[in-house]
């Protein structure tokens, strides 16, 4: 009987997956997936015990917000998946006419797994690789959310009603900076790839 139910999870868990690649490549399709993670999200869903939900590479943008956590009335003045200059970061705060923010996210991975023991493995794997912000989001009976998360962040306020709170000087170190880590982790997703692709041909 016990095996029974174990063949029951085993079965839901790989019809999910299903689905949820069945989405991910119309999503692809699409264009709505970012470029700089595919190839690890190929990799990840590539091995027979996990798939990827909603991940992105890192990005650096500048957010209008009404007032500090309204997030859901925040506008979009400018997002990039790479490195910026200081003109287009410059033109996008310009735009701002409530409390702009310059923000760099870090890569976030959210990575489902079959089993506590696999959610470890790749949960090390992650951590080595330099993500140390990574963890066990949650666990059920048959998903566990494993986060691949970085440690490097940029959260400032830049400009308010409309009027820019820093001089030239500060924005080009502030860009600077920014490029700097985005670099970094970067070169993080590559060392992560290279260990996923271990991992990859071990199942292969």
């Amino acid at each position: 009987m016990l095996r029974d139910i174990k063949y029951g999870i085993k079965s839901s868990w790989i019809r999910r997956k299903e689905e949820i690649l069945s989405k991910f490549d119309e999503s692809l399709k699409e264009g709505l997936i970012d470029d700089r993670i595919l190839p690890t999200l190929n990799l990840i869903n590539g091995l027979p015990h996990y798939y990827t939900v909603s991940s992105c590479s890192g990005r650096i943008i500048i957010l209008d917000l009404p007032e500090v956590g309204d997030k859901k009335s925040a506008v979009f003045r400018g997002r990039w998946h790479r490195c910026v200059e200081k003109n287009e970061v410059l033109n996008a705060i310009s735009e701002c006419t409530k409390e702009g923010w310059f923000i760099l996210n870090p890569p976030i991975i959210h990575v489902i797994s079959d089993d506590i023991i696999n959610a470890e493995k790749i949960l090390s794997i992650a951590i080595k690789c330099g993500f140390k912000r990574s963890g066990i989001k949650s666990i059920k009976r048959d998903k566990i959310t494993v986060e691949i998360n970085s440690t490097e962040m940029i959260e400032t306020i830049i400009s308010k009603n409309g009027y820019v709170l820093a001089d030239d000087y500060y924005i080009i170190t502030l860009v600077e900076y920014a490029n700097k880590k985005f670099c970094r982790f970067q070169q993080k997703i590559e060392r992560l790839n290279v260990r996923l692709y271990e991992l990859y041909t071990i199942h292969d």
